[in-house]
């Protein structure tokens, strides 16, 4: 083979091997989490979430079905609004359809983690070879970001479409710039864009949308109409779609508890100055404060352990810098959020966004290493360094003594390997010096992990434990008696494993073959929430049981009736004492954790007629999760007829009017007018409907007429020979 030659092959091996080897350096520290704590990947919001609400929309759609709403789930039976459901991803449709598949709901959620800590990987690896890194050192940032800590202990634990939105977004934002900057094929913008959107998770959006504005501005004032025009194309884009995800959740905020969030600073998942110099310890716990008290157990602030390596990078090129202002935008941006309010309206717990300022930084140092290493390695450099070592320790020793020991053996492993990188740099035994040095640092990112492993086994979200099996979680409530709700505090108990037979917790009431409201939502019904005191995962206080056995003084009826209410499982811990059933009442079970009462007659599902006004007589002759038909037979003064829905935002009541919702929080129409034989149509559509449908429309037309657009004025300036007009450099 010629000389020529063997240099192909080299770049062949090397764009090929370094990324190889991202992927394959993130999938073992990723996997041998497992080893340590088999569900590592399962806790908190994965476990009593995600899982099922995968498996619900899996259902759904294995039965053909794209759900909207679902009456029997109550405040947490509005999908659409909740967004997180991703009803237009197909990206989520796979994952969903996989998860009713599976057998294991810990082995499928552990797969779908994994395989979006190499997306991300992979995606910040394009992203730094974009800015500028090389390969080696772009391979290394892909294999940092998935290893920070608020990633690996929160993200990648338990906030399942965060890590999605993450992983997502360097895609994105590599897309974004290969269009924008480079005149590439739109295409991987538009499928990126629209996955991380239609998640419907907002944070990856609101990065996307400084990404968006930066590329605008700078082009504008640089006066490049091609650059301006492609980030306009690119923008409306996404913003067409942002609408059609979001919309539905700001209009329906106003009957939710999100509708009156202040702007206020609880010091609540958000960070200061002096929590930020743990940014390079991967083994401490910094002063975030969270549901666990003022010290979050786990390494949230930890971005990167070379961080403490950045003399080593700096200076940057002047032509570096130029390339490196979004970053510098990006970056500043979410810094200043991340030391912001706690709670911002609601956007809340600012903290979440520390990811995309670790996607920055990193990048940063791979573009700035690339340039300087190995003669950036310079002894000025080497004492910079370690001096950053020295007082970051000292800073975060004052956060927190405690942890003086941990605090002194990351410092240890640091100036190690500060130590190594600048023997590898200065020997002149060392002959492929980045191979050595990348190589090198990805044992060092090892050898931290190992450590965490060891001393944070654990995310500080905890798992409860549920029984890793589809089969076992289905036999609960088997045989469906009408709607059920939970009362009580289900979370009690959760240690012991048998009584994951008698109850299960939020989403987890999607595996079994009854309805029950005793769900997890994003969007709590305020009124709805208040009257039962559920919160937003379904569990209520100990008046709840009281309450639905009530009679309400307007109607007549028990609030249980009222919400076609069949079966109550009300939790031991909570009423050690059996409760009084009231009439028609019975229990059906004794059990060691639960007491089943179900009602002697059955109630059809939510979503039906539940009560009219004495004067009013009606006939439902349709029903649906989403309609109610129902024809008048008589209607007098006072003519009202109560449904068993939410009056969400959306319904729309054709024939008759909609009236002041029964308790604040049952969907009433007023039929007073209503001549007999007459029918009236309950319907339901997501606030804006028609909007929403023309933004999608309008969306997917940009889309189709960029690419279209593109590709005919390219094979014109291919035919004419001519150089690209203004559409085709679009």
């Amino acid at each position: 083979m010629t000389a020529d030659g063997t240099n192909r092959a080299r770049r062949r091996a090397q764009r090929v091997g370094w990324p190889l080897l991202t992927v394959l350096a993130t999938l073992a520290l990723a996997a041998a989490r497992l080893l340590v704590t088999p569900r590592f990947y399962f806790s908190d919001d994965t476990e009593r979430g995600s899982a099922g609400q995968w498996w619900q929309l899996g259902d759904q759609l294995l039965q053909g079905r794209l759900p909207m709403l679902d009456p029997s789930a109550w405040q947490a039976g509005n999908y659409w609004a909740e967004g997180q459901w991703g009803l237009l991803n197909p990206m989520t449709w796979l994952i969903a359809v996989t998860a009713r598949l599976s057998e294991s709901p810990v082995a499928h959620a552990t797969g779908v983690k994994l395989a979006f800590l190499v997306v991300l990987a992979l995606g910040v690896y394009l992203l730094a070879r974009q800015f500028g890194a090389h390969r080696p050192w772009a391979a290394l940032a892909g294999v940092l970001v998935p290893s920070s800590g608020f990633v690996v202990y929160m993200d990648a634990a338990s906030w399942s479409t965060d890590l999605i939105n993450v992983a997502l977004f360097p895609w994105v934002w590599w897309a974004l710039r290969r269009t924008i900057e480079h005149r590439r094929s739109p295409l991987p913008y538009l499928v990126a864009s629209y996955l991380l959107i239609t998640v419907g998770y907002v944070f990856g959006v609101m990065m996307l949308v400084v990404v968006l504005v930066e590329s605008l501005v700078r082009h504008a004032v640089r006066r490049d109409g091609p650059r301006v025009l492609r980030t306009l194309l690119a923008s409306s884009w996404g913003a067409l779609l942002t609408i059609v995800v979001y919309l539905p959740a700001v209009l329906t905020a106003p009957v939710t508890e999100r509708g009156n969030a202040p702007f206020e600073n609880l010091g609540f998942l958000n960070a200061d100055l002096t929590d930020l110099a743990s940014a390079g310890n991967p083994w401490v716990s910094a002063t975030i404060r969270s549901w666990f008290g003022d010290i979050t157990p786990g390494p949230l602030v930890y971005i990167a352990w070379v961080l403490l390596l950045f003399p080593l990078a700096l200076p940057l090129a002047r032509s570096a810098v130029r390339r490196a202002i979004p970053l510098f935008v990006l970056g500043g941006l979410v810094l200043a959020l991340v030391l912001g309010p706690s709670h911002m309206g609601p956007i809340r717990w600012p903290l979440r966004l520390i990811p995309y300022l670790a996607i920055v930084l990193i990048v940063l140092f791979a573009v700035g290493i690339s340039r300087r290493f190995p003669a950036g390695a310079t002894r000025r450099a080497f004492w910079l360094s370690a001096l950053a070592i020295a007082v970051t320790s000292v800073l975060t020793w004052g956060n927190g003594p405690y942890a003086w020991k941990a605090i002194g053996a990351a410092a240890l492993v640091s100036l190690a390997a500060l130590v190594a990188l600048r023997w590898v740099a200065r020997s002149p035994r060392v002959r492929r010096r980045t191979t050595v040095a990348v190589v090198g640092a990805m044992i060092v990112t090892a050898v931290f992990a190992a450590g965490q492993m060891r001393f944070l086994p654990e995310s500080p979200l905890p798992s409860r434990s549920a029984p890793d099996s589809a089969t076992a979680l289905q036999a609960v409530l088997p045989d469906a008696h009408g709607d059920a709700i939970v009362v009580g505090d289900a979370e009690d108990g959760w240690q012991d494993r048998d009584s994951w037979s008698e109850r299960l917790l939020a989403n987890l009431w999607y595996f079994s073959p009854t309805e029950v409201s005793s769900l997890y939502t994003v969007l709590p019904f305020e009124t709805f929430g208040d009257d039962l005191c559920i919160d937003l995962r379904g569990q209520t206080c100990e008046d709840a049981l009281e309450t639905l056995w009530s009679v309400d003084e307007e109607t007549g009826l028990r609030v249980a009736d009222l919400m076609s209410v069949s079966t109550i499982v009300a939790m031991k811990d909570t009423y050690p004492e059996q409760p009084e059933a009231p009439e028609g009442w019975t229990l059906a079970a004794d059990g060691e954790y639960t007491w089943l009462f179900e009602r002697d007659e059955a109630l059809p599902s939510a979503g039906g007629v539940v009560w009219t006004a004495p004067d009013t007589r009606v006939t439902v002759t349709a029903q649906d999760d989403t309609s109610v038909s129902f024809e008048v037979d008589e209607a007098g003064e006072d003519g009202r007829v109560v449904l068993s829905r939410l009056p969400y935002p959306g319904y729309a009541v054709a024939g008759a009017a909609e009236a002041e919702p029964l308790r604040g929080w049952l969907l009433t129409v007023d039929a007073t007018h209503v001549a007999p034989g007459e029918t009236v149509t309950v319907s339901f559509r997501p606030p804006a409907w028609p909007l929403l449908m023309g933004a999608y429309g309008l969306a997917m037309a940009i889309g189709l007429g960029w690419l279209i657009g593109r590709g005919v004025a390219r094979l014109r300036q291919r035919a004419g020979g001519g150089p690209a007009s203004a559409t085709a450099k679009a």
